[in-house]
């Protein structure tokens, strides 16, 4: 329990020291913008900067099926390939707490069900009813754990796909915004 809540500490100290940085790309001159203005006639300002005119970032490139089969077999390493740093810390930190959880289970199972076999009379049943619930604590942190890379692995596919696409705000954004009803509504997000 302690292990779990060092964890999320340290995943909200993370999120919190991050810097917070915004970026706006420059509009290209020869993209969907240019395209309209000359052959459709829509002279409108407001298209400069679309998304369609911004530039491909081919800064980050991985195969897409190598950031899957990293992401299998070792926590996180595909989302490092794709240089997704705080992704990676957290899915780090999910299995390593998942696979030692389920591996703890294990081990419990596997001696609750030997000392069920090896005791006589009335201990058998309690011991039975031991060995059950470590058995069943075992298989449920086996599916966490299964999930949790599953999605690993098909979150870091998508996103070597998704790598020579622009990033148009990164980092941290802090919004406080005032409502009709005299109060204040502050809103945090981080885009990554």
């Amino acid at each position: 329990m302690t292990g779990q809540r060092i964890t999320l500490s340290a995943i909200m100290v993370l999120l919190v020291c991050l810097p917070v940085s915004a970026q706006s790309l420059p509009a290209s001159e020869t993209g969907f913008a240019s395209y309209l203005r000359a052959y459709a006639g829509v002279e409108d300002p407001s298209l400069d900067g679309v998304y369609a005119d911004q530039p491909q970032d081919t800064v980050k490139i991985q195969n897409p099926t190598v950031a899957l089969f990293k992401s299998m077999f070792v926590p996180g390493l595909g989302q490092i390939g794709n240089r997704e740093y705080v992704k990676a810390a957290i899915i780090i930190a999910l299995e390593t707490t998942l696979i030692g959880t389920y591996i703890h289970y294990y081990n419990k199972t596997n001696d609750r069900e030997n000392a069920f076999q090896t005791a006589e009379g009335s201990a058998q049943t309690r011991l039975f009813e031991e060995y059950e619930n470590a058995r069943d604590q075992r298989n449920r942190f086996g599916w966490y754990t299964g999930t949790l890379i599953f999605l690993s692995m098909f979150d870091a596919y998508v996103d070597a796909h998704l790598a020579k696409f622009p990033k148009q705000k990164e980092g941290l954004a802090v919004t406080v915004i005032p409502t009709p009803n005299e109060y204040v509504h502050v809103g945090v997000g981080y885009s990554f």
